[in-house]
């Protein structure tokens, strides 16, 4: 079945086989398409300001207004790639910049090495390279497995209150109650067979391992950590800077989700970025 979009006001519906997206659109100007992170969705952009850019912000399969399928195989890495191209050729075109935030920037990674010659710009917030040792990335795949299980045996308001006192988002505990409660909403929304399907199917352990790859990357890349996220702000330094055609950016104040922490600053860096 060919692929098939509805537009409405700052929105789609794009279907791809048997799989319906959700992409909203905000601002107008050059495209720049965003992925969200791990039972978020494309409203988790809802304070970054990029000027005279119109960012298309794709809902995840199993997330926020796209389809939670009940199979496995939609979620794998694969076909969210494939998938994803589809949605982005159909709502963008072919040429664009393309932001991610931890889950999202893995998929984001991931996507710009393989259809490389469509994006123009690459911002990875956050985001792994993978796992290189095998036996650590086993041991993610069963502790993502044992995660997955606990949300099919329990809910998605577990889920939420759990995942928020995870040691990675202890300084958003600082953030307006008013922010807190939209990013708990977002997370309470999520089914739990799609949770756990994602986890399974991209998680962490099945990423493929593509820190030795970066110097394949054809697009000038940002890479942005908060300094308060000493795991990823290490993945910054350790691995990101002194690549080839990387910037790298530490935000003061902010831990691992600098958009939603400091977004007026995450604008800033993103657009000079953008804009150079």
């Amino acid at each position: 079945m060919d692929p098939e979009m509805a537009v409405y006001k700052n929105s789609m519906r794009i279907t791809v086989g048997d799989c319906t997206y959700g992409v909203s659109v905000i601002g107008d100007g050059e495209p720049i398409v965003c992925f969200h992170g791990f039972s978020e969705s494309g409203n988790t952009w809802d304070n970054v300001k990029l000027v005279n850019h119109a960012m298309y912000r794709i809902d995840c399969i199993g997330h926020g207004q796209s389809d939670k399928p009940r199979p496995l195989e939609p979620y794998t890495i694969p076909a969210m790639l494939e998938d994803m191209h589809t949605v982005i050729n159909l709502a963008v075109g072919d040429k664009y910049a393309l932001m991610g935030y931890s889950m999202g920037a893995r998929l984001a990674l991931l996507y710009a090495l393989q259809y490389g010659d469509e994006v123009q710009a690459l911002v990875l917030e956050s985001g792994s390279v993978g796992i290189a040792d095998e036996t650590e990335r086993q041991a993610r795949v069963d502790s993502d497995e044992a995660l997955a299980q606990n949300i099919e045996s329990l809910d998605s308001a577990w889920f939420a209150n759990m995942w928020a006192n995870v040691s990675i988002f202890a300084s958003q505990q600082s953030l307006p109650d008013a922010v807190k409660a939209k990013i708990q909403a977002r997370r309470q929304h999520n089914q739990v067979h799609a949770l756990a399907n994602t986890l399974r199917g991209s998680g962490q352990g099945i990423m493929p391992y593509v820190g030795d790859e970066l110097h394949r990357l054809p697009c000038r890349t940002l890479y942005v950590s908060g300094f308060l996220d000493t795991k990823y702000d290490g993945i910054r330094q350790s691995v990101f800077e002194g690549q080839p055609n990387v910037t790298t950016h530490c935000i003061e104040g902010a831990g691992h989700n600098t958009h939603i922490e400091q977004p007026e600053e995450f604008s800033k860096v993103v657009l000079d970025f953008l804009r150079d």
